[in-house]
């Protein structure tokens, strides 16, 4: 030992270096905190899923399809998931969790964050007017779906058929059009697709305006906004 440096202040020195090493695991030990950068990703710029934020409806109303109260109450149940998804995010900030709170936590970070951006996708997709299909998007439709007689007849199929969503996708890893069914906000996902077209077939969507879901499908394909579809699809498109 130095004689510069007594005993106490030997074993001081190196109860610190050893803190400092088990704080510096601990912190390294930590997740990262896990913020969607509001500069980035396909929604840049916009309100809602990336900066947990509320995205405001697009129309407060629909007339001859969705009224104001039908939309302000679906509105406010996925005001609500935003909340779930923020406080699913801040607790897996935690420093220490057990395994099965983990893994709660994880499974209600998906299925709030799933919840959120379909809604989003939505809301985002409802026109007050028709929309013809942009000239861009015709020649998709055909090679993908047919016909738009032929995709409208199947997404009905889906939207029937699902407890929860109605999706048209484009999986750039077959870059191919597909419909599909969800069955709840984390049950029926298709992996590594991107979501053109998303029709909401739970109660909370619809039944404040109608008893037959058949009859709010068929309004729902009228009113779709094809200029937004073409905007997700040109985000996506691999060519």
């Amino acid at each position: 030992m130095s004689s510069g440096m007594s005993r106490r202040g030997f074993l001081t020195c190196l109860t610190t270096v050893a803190g400092g090493l088990v704080a510096g695991e601990l912190r390294a030990a930590l997740p990262p905190k896990e913020t969607g950068l509001s500069s980035e990703g396909l929604l840049v710029g916009r309100p809602g899923f990336q900066p947990r934020t509320v995205m405001p409806l697009p129309h407060q109303e629909l007339p001859g399809f969705l009224s104001r109260p039908q939309l302000e109450a679906h509105h406010a149940e996925y005001v609500r998931d935003v909340e779930r998804l923020k406080e699913a995010d801040q607790g897996l900030q935690q420093a220490s969790l057990d395994t099965g709170r983990y893994g709660e936590l994880r499974r209600a970070q998906v299925a709030a964050a799933n919840s959120v951006l379909l809604h989003e996708l939505y809301f985002g997709n409802l026109a007050p007017a028709k929309v013809d299909v942009p000239r861009y998007l015709e020649g998709h439709v055909r090679e993908h779906m047919g016909s738009m007689e032929t995709w409208a007849a199947d997404f009905t199929r889906c939207a029937l058929a699902a407890k929860a969503w109605a999706v048209l996708v484009y999986d750039p890893y077959d870059d191919r059009w597909h419909n599909a069914v969800m069955e709840s906000h984390d049950s029926g996902i298709w992996v590594g697709a991107n979501p053109l077209v998303v029709c909401d077939v739970a109660d909370d969507a619809l039944t404040k305006d109608y008893t037959r879901r058949e009859e709010y499908v068929g309004k729902f394909i009228e009113r779709i906004d094809w200029n937004e579809v073409a905007k997700r699809y040109k985000a996506v498109d691999r060519m």
